[in-house]
């Protein structure tokens, strides 16, 4: 986990470098380009030559970062190198101030304030030593170019005193402050998203596994829910029961092993069908399964989806159990259901209890008398469109637990 998180962070910190890169390639473009443009007539001819050499230095130093980072060359040192270039192109702009307004305009003017941006911003490429670097080379390269460049003399000084020794020196120990800053907000910034990546994938991770036991659509609902509790609703939905015919028999020629390596296996296309046809596998009973349709969903169709699923888990497990002498049997119903929890307050499920859901089991436990594959009931058959299934009357019949016989019908295609 830790080690996938680590990747994440350093492909955006990738990312983010190159998009620096680029942003201060773009700003000495534009920024040369107006000083050319609309101060060329009105500085010295060595000012002009002086910013140029510098622009020829450092657009194409922060155009190589890029294009390193680019094709796949990133590293941590390019994250040093080009904050090291911003910081250094601050100084540059009040070197050229100095030069072409004196040292009170150069220590006054807007490029010192610039220096403090880049320690802010590095916080925000979470990179807690990159901060402190940026604060640290800020401050020694404006005390370095106040003592050796700028120097102003004593008359000046006196003048005007915030140009005096012991102010620079003041804004010195601010920038190295702010890149002191920077660092604890970086490191404060990368934990938060470090806790958030990791609490993120436990819950995905947990999702993932919880989604093992119950169908995905319950751990939205769970998951939607304030106290995690699925109330009661009565609902229409298509009721799917299936089986493996022919199951007991061979559980008793066959070893555990084999047996559930079937089981998994028949079960695995039987949640394909399924839920590519809309439904949800509520629930698998020794050998067989429960499915809705239309739960917490538009009904309106669910017969229909129903009807697809059992015919195609009919179908694609024929492979795997024909071969073994053993097929798959289906039944469904439609109705009112009442759907929730179940259990106590320390193990529940989510389950359908109901009249329907009751008929639609008896129904598939008929298939074994009626040799057929796939019964439903006459009220589910009124739900599916005639042209698209084969349907034929098995008659009226009689079933354990209701009064009066059922009207029954085989999907055959």
């Amino acid at each position: 986990m830790q080690n996938s998180i680590n990747e994440n962070l350093e492909s955006r910190e990738a990312r983010a470098e190159k998009v620096s890169c680029l942003v201060w390639l773009s700003v000495i473009i534009a920024t040369y380009a107006f000083f050319i443009l609309g101060f060329d007539e009105t500085v010295s001819a060595e000012l002009v030559s002086n910013i140029s050499i510098l622009v020829s230095i450092m657009a194409p130093a922060f155009a190589f970062l890029a294009v390193l980072i680019h094709k796949g060359y990133y590293s941590p040192s390019i994250k040093y190198i080009n904050t090291f270039l911003q910081v250094t192109l601050v100084s540059a702009a009040i070197a050229f101030d100095n030069i072409a307004q004196g040292p009170a305009y150069a220590l006054s003017s807007m490029p010192p304030m610039a220096y403090a941006l880049v320690p802010m911003i590095t916080a925000f490429r979470l990179q807690p030593l990159l901060g402190l670097f940026a604060g640290t080379v800020a401050g020694v390269e404006f005390l370095l170019i106040y003592l050796f460049l700028i120097s102003p003399d004593a008359d000046l000084v006196a003048q005007i005193p915030s140009l005096g020794l012991d102010v620079t020196m003041m804004k010195v120990v601010i920038l190295v402050a702010l890149g002191v800053a920077s660092a604890l907000a970086a490191r404060s910034l990368k934990n938060y998203f470090i806790n958030y990546g990791k609490s993120l994938e436990i819950q995905t991770r947990m999702k993932h596994n919880f989604g093992r036991f119950v169908s995905p659509e319950i751990v939205e609902r769970i998951n939607d829910s304030e106290d995690g509790i699925i109330e009661s609703d009565i609902q229409e939905a298509a009721i799917l029961f299936g089986d493996i015919r022919g199951f007991t028999a061979f559980t008793s020629q066959n070893d555990a092993k084999v047996t559930t390596k079937l089981l998994n296996d028949f079960f695995e296309i039987v949640c394909k069908c399924v839920e590519e046809e809309g439904g949800m596998v509520n629930k698998f009973i020794g050998d067989g399964y429960m499915a809705l349709f239309g739960v917490y969903s538009d009904s309106s169709s669910s017969c229909e989806a129903a009807a697809r699923a059992a015919i195609r888990i009919r179908e694609e497990s024929n492979q795997l159990l024909s071969p073994l002498g053993l097929s798959a049997g289906s039944a469904a119903n439609f109705g009112e259901i009442i759907t929730g929890e179940v259990g106590s307050t320390g193990r529940c499920e989510f389950t359908a209890i109901g009249q329907p859901v009751n008929l639609a089991a008896r129904l598939e436990s008929l298939n074994s008398v009626l040799g057929t594959s796939i019964l439903v009931s006459q009220t589910f058959m009124q739900k599916i469109p005639a042209d698209k299934f084969n349907l034929q009357s098995k008659g009226d019949q009689s079933i354990k637990g209701l009064s009066s016989p059922v009207s029954v019908y085989e999907i055959t295609g």
